[in-house]
């Protein structure tokens, strides 16, 4: 302070409005973090650059609730606060651990036989040695010596990464190489060979599922998760989008790609291997994960007429966006089908084979972003529900995602409700499978109308404060019905229109396939009863798994499937559900829950 005094009454300026800023230290209990904060800087701000990826659906707007920590000033007691409401005004002890377990993140999908025909191939190769008397290139040579050997190298241009090597190898190895070739590219020349590898990424708004694979037969050798960091601009796309458009996409792609580097480091070293001999990289995300990814804005997807920046399917070098990999790694990005039905839908599509199913089928990712495609016979009609992000809880009063001490379902039996949690614990809060199965058994028992009014009060106790997990009671409001409807809403309403768009009832929908995490742990028979899924569907309903993982990992051990990606994206029709003239009413139609005498 005295050293900024002096300073300031060297330059003749007002100390009050001399722009000298106080900084505080901000120590985070649980971490090894302890960072220095300018005076009324944002603790959530804060949170983010200092890489904690706090929860923050709403974006930071103080809407959810869910970036509660609690902080401690010296002298006093904690004291609960909301983090982006939240500025340092002095040193501060912060507690964000909110007690959940690890999240659940979905890596499974349904398993399939695939065809081995990669795009990427390693190869052994014998290069002649220049004739006497005759100036012919290396690189002259190991074309034509590619060409000989019938590798269909297209127009292959020199690289001057892989020519500088090539002549050292080929006189240290009798003039043989091994070769790593993709497309028109060669990758790698080495004196021998050596294990390589590929890599498969689903980036979904709330988790990442990376697949490793084996070069050499596609064989799945190991697999990581993470929560998507970019979460803490916001739970769903909206929110994202916005914040990008407000402060440059340059943070939230940041975050992504760091976190796809170090599920790489993670899945190389459980594979035995480096992240240098990973060679090919396979990327699948709604329109909006895929524009933040490339650092694109968003500000097509967000303003009228809510179009993707690009669309179609793209092979980068991994190195020009900051992913790890070979030197010479490519990056597979999926095409988009429209600005909210994006890559992920696709590899959806390559990896179920719906396109060649012959009865009508019904493909749903359930998400803050639902995508729906219906088809038979290459006849598809694809379309996406703002639901919002009441399944992974958020919105929702003790709503959560699923981990350890999540409500996920929930048994009317007698006269009480009966929980059961994930790992057993003891209760902190109520997922989306759970709310779901909450709302059907109060229809069932009488308990609840079909407008969503509860016959018992606005709010019941699921958990008590004894029986919860964090000495607060776990409750279920009036709002949070509210809520859920909105979000059923717009799915069953999808559902309406794209039957209406094929020109089809409901009931000739012969299959239904939930892909994705939420898809796969809810129970068909709660969705059914509460109308998520169009009552007439019950019994034809199956989870997929993570079928868009499945498709980026498709894509990398069949280049016909690559190939076959652009073809399903263009075949796909895309429905504007918010121009259509009968929206509004089917929407409002779907609020309703079922008549509960026609219930299971």
């Amino acid at each position: 302070d005295m050293i900024k005094k002096i300073a300031v009454s060297c330059l003749d300026v007002d100390y009050s409005s001399s722009g000298w800023m106080d900084m505080y230290q901000v120590k985070f209990l649980n971490t090894d973090y302890t960072v220095q904060a300018e005076e009324k800087e944002n603790l959530l701000d804060l949170m983010r650059k200092s890489g904690l990826n706090p929860d923050a659906p709403c974006g930071g707007h103080g809407k959810c609730g869910k970036c509660k920590v609690r902080i401690q000033k010296e002298g006093e007691a904690f004291k609960e606060v909301l983090s982006c409401q939240t500025v340092v005004d002095a040193d501060l002890v912060v507690d964000f651990s909110e007690g959940a377990g690890k999240a659940s993140i979905l890596t499974y999908a349904e398993k399939k036989d695939y065809t081995w025909n990669p795009g990427i191939l390693r190869f052994s190769l014998t290069v002649p040695p220049c004739p006497n008397g005759k100036s012919i290139s290396d690189w002259t040579r190991f074309a034509a010596a590619m060409k000989e050997k019938g590798i269909k190298s297209g127009s292959l241009k020199p690289d001057p990464s892989i020519a500088s090597v090539l002549g050292g190898i080929l006189k240290e190895n009798s003039q043989n190489v091994w070769v790593t070739l993709f497309d028109d590219k060669v990758l790698e020349v080495s004196a021998e060979d050596r294990p390589f590898y590929l890599a498969a990424f689903d980036i979904g708004t709330t988790t990442l599922a990376g697949y490793l694979l084996d070069g050499k037969d596609g064989r799945e050798v190991s697999v990581a998760s993470k929560m998507n960091p970019q979460a803490q601009y916001g739970a769903d796309v909206i929110n994202r989008a916005n914040y990008t458009l407000e402060n440059g996409t340059e943070e939230v792609t940041g975050v992504i790609h760091k976190a796809v580097n170090e599920m790489m480091e993670e899945m190389a070293e459980k594979a035995g291997t480096t992240v240098d001999r990973i060679f090919l990289i396979s990327i699948a995300g709604n329109t909006c994960m895929h524009h933040l990814f490339l650092g694109i804005s968003p500000d097509s997807l967000v303003h009228a007429p809510y179009n993707p920046a690009v669309e179609e399917s793209m092979i980068l070098r991994a190195s020009d966006w900051g992913i790890k990999g070979n030197p010479n790694a490519q990056i597979l990005m999926l095409p988009n089908i429209a600005g909210f039905v994006g890559a992920d839908t696709v590899a959806c599509l390559v990896s179920s084979g719906l396109a060649d199913e012959e009865d009508w089928t019904l493909l749903i990712d359930i998400g803050t972003n639902g995508e729906m495609v219906l088809g038979k016979n290459h006849k598809m009609a694809a379309c996406s529900t703002a639901a919002g992000p009441a399944f992974e809880g958020a919105g929702i009063t003790h709503g959560m995602r699923g981990a350890e001490g999540a409500i996920s379902k929930v048994e009317w039996k007698e006269d009480h409700f009966v929980i059961h949690t994930i790992g057993d614990k003891k209760p902190i809060g109520i997922c989306g499978s759970g709310l779901l199965d909450m709302v059907s058994e109060l229809l069932k028992s009488g308990q609840m109308d079909e407008t969503g009014d509860l016959s018992c009060g606005s709010s019941i106790v699921l958990a008590d404060e004894k029986e919860s997990g964090k000495g607060v009671p776990v409750t279920l409001e009036q709002q949070d019905i509210a809520q859920l409807r909105l979000a059923k809403a717009a799915i069953a309403s999808g559902v309406r229109l794209l039957a209406e768009k094929q020109g089809i009832e409901i009931e000739e929908i012969k299959k239904v396939w939930l892909a994705g995490a939420f898809g796969s742990f809810l129970s068909p028979d709660s969705a059914c009863n509460i109308g998520l899924i169009p009552p007439e569907l019950r019994g034809r309903i199956t989870a997929i798994g993570n079928a868009a993982g499945a498709g980026a990992k498709e894509v990398l051990r069949n280049q016909d499937s690559w190939y076959q990606a652009e073809v399903l994206a263009r075949e796909s029709d895309f429905l504007e559900l918010a121009g259509m003239p009968d929206f509004q009413d089917c929407f409002v139609d779907e609020l309703e829950f079922p008549d509960p005498s026609m219930l299971a």
